[in-house]
């Protein structure tokens, strides 16, 4: 088996023959073996030593059928920051100033082929993450590789989970543990105690999200 750089959430386009995987992020990636003693090697799909950002894989099962046993895959992106680095650590052509992020995490679907992305990782603001800022969500075209950023999160949380309403005018979307080293007070402010919660996301106009 191939040790992958920490697998997180999983997503099957509802469109079309082909799943994505999160690899959030390995910082022992080519330096040094994992916790069961496998070597971890840089190439294939983990193609960076060290990996501070993390990528998204996916693959396309022979003749589009998911039972099949061989397949062939990419890498849809690869999380870095282009303002700092101007090797692999920048990313690949579809991450730029305005979308950059690292530690891609959740993963899933919307009914019209559009892949939604969840971070949860370096939120510093600081060297090799400056400019990233909070963790965040994105949305990518799966067919043009474009990815935007949607909404970013508080400090100190996760932004995981996601579902719609049945007439996708309403995006529901976790924050979870914000203010987890103690600089948030989401979402009451003032020195109330931080909480997790399930935040609505409507347009302005009421149409459709996506």
């Amino acid at each position: 088996a191939t040790t992958m750089d920490r697998p997180e959430w999983i997503a099957a386009n509802p469109l079309k023959a082909e799943v994505y995987c999160a690899l959030t992020n390995n910082k022992n990636r080519g330096i040094k073996p994992n916790a069961g003693g496998d070597a971890t090697p840089v190439g294939g799909p983990n193609p960076r030593e060290a990996n501070k950002y993390g990528q998204i894989v996916r693959w396309w099962p022979s003749n589009g059928d998911h039972t099949a046993n061989t397949f062939t895959w990419d890498l849809y992106v690869m999380a870095g920051n282009p303002t700092v680095h101007e090797d692999a650590d920048g990313g690949s052509y579809n991450v730029n100033e305005g979308n950059m992020f690292n530690s891609p995490d959740g993963l899933s679907f919307d009914d019209k082929g559009l892949l939604w992305i969840q971070t949860d990782g370096n939120y510093s603001n600081e060297k090799d993450f400056a400019g990233q800022g909070n963790n965040q969500m994105l949305i990518g075209d799966p067919a043009t590789g474009e990815i935007r950023r949607f909404l970013v999160g508080p400090k100190e949380a996760e932004i995981t989970g996601i579902a719609w309403a049945a007439d996708r005018r309403t995006v529901f979307v976790g924050v979870q543990h914000p203010g987890e080293r103690g600089d948030s007070h989401w979402p009451d402010g003032g020195d109330r105690t931080p909480r997790s919660a399930i935040v609505a996301v409507r347009r302005d106009d009421g149409a459709v999200i996506g």
